[in-house]
């Protein structure tokens, strides 16, 4: 068992990369409420009062927990937590911290008078919380983001998945495919467009919860993030993405009309799936982390709508 003077560095981190902290409360237990303090966090007493900010759920604290054995992997994993007891996250004080976005960003003296107000963190001070700072992506930006991917996905990736196929099967053949299996090629499209369709489902869900960015986006330096500032989770990017085709309604109004009313630019996934799209602060640099795992996210992707598409041409061949 860490000691308190242990425990906290590796806290600091855990909310550097998650934006918080998850604390558990058995279904039986009394709840604390929103925007009270706590006394205890994880078994340790705060050095900095802690604030409860909003709830979540076990698969939150399961994250928590591979990120504190990411960390410190002599602790072990820690509790299992239970599927159905309360969670909640709790943060110091008033900072909402999205250090991803500016680990690289220097933090100013708190002896300095020239920086405005500090807002106290683990690892020193910041000037004011990182979210208020950022800039919310409109409905045309994001527009352009999605049509690269579409075009990247379903135009350019799709393609070559088919004519993969295609030499496949031309190879098993013997040089020249059955008259039958041409015929099914043109008699059968829709199933192959169903396929690419879920194919870039699996490209957007896992490129975002990677990464928080697809190659749209990447390119236009968009992020999806939490509404508090951390990592967008693999369930928010489900979410979002089945709302998609209800934002995408008549090219797109239904978004546009949603977003328009809200200075944070939520379209109707964002709302239900607690995320915001944010242009990422100029200058800031990811480092090799950040780099690293867009491209995991986008080759995954990519692999998925390959497999999707590969899938459908399958399904086309089949005799009925």
């Amino acid at each position: 068992m860490p000691s308190a003077e242990e425990f906290w560095p590796v806290a600091a981190k855990v909310v550097s990369e998650r934006g918080h902290l998850v604390i558990g409360f058995s279904e039986g237990s009394e709840q604390p409420e929103l925007g009270s303090t706590l006394d205890n966090v994880l078994g340790f007493k705060p050095q900095r009062p802690f604030t409860v900010v909003g709830h979540a759920d076990w698969t939150d604290w399961c994250e928590q927990v591979e990120t504190f054995y990411r960390l410190r992997p002599a602790w072990g994993r820690g509790t299992s937590g239970d599927p159905n007891g309360k969670y909640y996250r709790v943060k110091c004080g008033d900072a909402v911290l999205n250090l991803d976005l500016v680990r690289r960003v220097a933090l100013p003296d708190p002896s300095s008078s020239s920086v405005g107000p500090a807002v106290p963190s683990f690892s020193g001070y910041a000037r004011q919380p990182v979210t208020e700072g950022l800039r919310y992506e409109p409905f045309w930006t994001r527009a352009i983001a999605r049509t690269i991917d579409y075009i990247f996905i379903s135009v350019f990736v799709a393609r070559i998945a088919v004519s993969l196929f295609r030499f496949l099967l031309t190879t098993a053949a013997g040089g020249q495919p059955p008259l039958w299996v041409l015929v099914r090629f043109q008699e059968h499209r829709s199933m192959l467009f169903f396929a690419s369709i879920c194919g870039y489902f699996a490209y957007q869900t896992l490129c975002t919860s990677i990464n928080g960015s697809t190659l749209g986006k990447r390119m236009l330096s968009l992020a999806v993030l939490q509404d508090d500032g951390s990592r967008c989770r693999p369930r928010s990017a489900i979410i979002r993405e089945l709302a998609f085709f209800i934002d995408s309604f008549f090219f797109g109004a239904v978004a546009y009309s949603g977003m328009k009313g809200n200075e944070q630019h939520k379209r109707y996934g964002d709302w239900w799936a607690d995320t915001i799209v944010i242009n990422r602060p100029m200058g800031v640099q990811e480092g090799k982390q950040g780099a690293g795992r867009f491209m995991i996210g986008l080759m995954l992707g990519v692999m998925a709508e390959v497999v999707f598409v590969m899938l459908g041409l399958s399904a086309m061949m089949m005799k009925y």
